[in-house]
């Protein structure tokens, strides 16, 4: 009785991609969310001093504090999408 062996395949490798391209691209495609993220930094500093000027703005406080959670939300995407993006995982504008 004869084994017969199943081929070896070989892996290819990936090509070579240029770590200075790969970063620029994930610098490119960051900007919508660098500008989001600026924003609501922007809102929510000029919500809070607003809530901090007047004690009974109850709706200002509750808009600030909506602010504060998504400027929180949102660095924290901004961060997991920046290191995707520096690893190659993540490619192009979400």
């Amino acid at each position: 009785m004869s084994h017969s062996r199943a081929p070896r395949l070989r892996r290819r490798s990936a090509p070579e991609l240029d770590p200075n391209e790969v970063h620029a691209q994930a610098f490119r495609d960051l900007e919508g969310e660098v500008s989001d993220l600026d924003r609501m930094a922007e809102i929510a500093r000029d919500l809070i001093m607003n809530c901090a000027a007047k004690e009974d703005s109850f709706h200002d406080l509750e808009l600030a504090t909506f602010a504060v959670w998504q400027l929180a939300k949102m660095a924290n995407e901004f961060r997991t999408n920046y290191q995707k993006r520096w690893y190659g995982e993540l490619v192009g504008v979400l």
